[in-house]
């Protein structure tokens, strides 16, 4: 597919334009949220223990520009162009993270071509079910209101939600995984409250149907 399904034209993608963003190792977080951030294995999984209705809205999926950033930690430094898969995580209708993967346009037809037939599975159902995949650690930022992420994350979620994202600090954290000698990087953003987080790991321990 060319270019970006249900994303508007200048409007690709969260990291598109995006000047650098101070990733780091160091989970910045605390309570729940933290152990959010940390948690291993799928987040997918995770999200779905919270609650009996978990889902998948496909936001844009295509060929898409790739920040500078992107492409260096796809381990293809020269590279503008990639494949993009962007998404909300909903629970019981209620949004709670924003992905974005991305891997280079080759790779896509490569050891990531299953991406490509997700559709509104998530890509838990690649990324931990197949043999072959190392995971990279985990990086975590804020994406401040000001920075190009949030603001495209903004435009997004108001067309997925029709209501504002707060203009607040948003958590987020990425890793590249790898399979062969081809990288996938994803970014998860997370937009539900502190507060929800909260909830949500209480909600975890009621026991919730959990997914596999």
């Amino acid at each position: 597919m060319a270019g970006c399904r249900a994303v508007h034209a200048g409007h690709c993608g969260v990291g598109e334009g995006a000047p650098m963003i101070n990733w780091s190792h160091r989970n910045f977080a605390r309570g729940a949220l933290r152990r959010w951030l940390q948690a291993p294995g799928s987040l997918s999984a995770r999200l779905a223990a919270t609650g009996p209705r978990f889902s998948v809205q496909v936001l844009g999926q295509g060929r898409a520009p790739l920040t500078m950033d992107e492409a260096r930690a796809l381990g293809h430094p020269a590279q503008r162009v990639g494949f993009l898969r962007e998404v909300l995580l909903r629970v019981d209708g209620a949004p709670r993270v924003l992905a974005r993967s991305v891997t280079a346009l080759a790779d896509s037809h490569g050891a990531w071509r299953a991406v490509r037939g997700l559709g509104t599975r998530p890509l838990a159902d690649v990324l931990f079910k197949r043999l072959g995949i190392a995971r990279a650690q985990l990086s975590y930022a804020k994406l401040t209101p000001a920075s190009a992420p949030q603001r495209a994350a903004q435009k997004q979620w108001s067309r997925a939600t029709s209501a504002p994202l707060p203009l607040r600090a948003l958590p987020a954290r990425r890793s590249a995984f790898r399979r062969g000698a081809e990288n996938l990087l994803v970014m998860e953003i997370f937009v539900a409250s502190d507060w929800q987080w909260s909830d949500a790991a209480r909600n975890a321990k009621t026991g919730h149907r959990r997914r596999t």
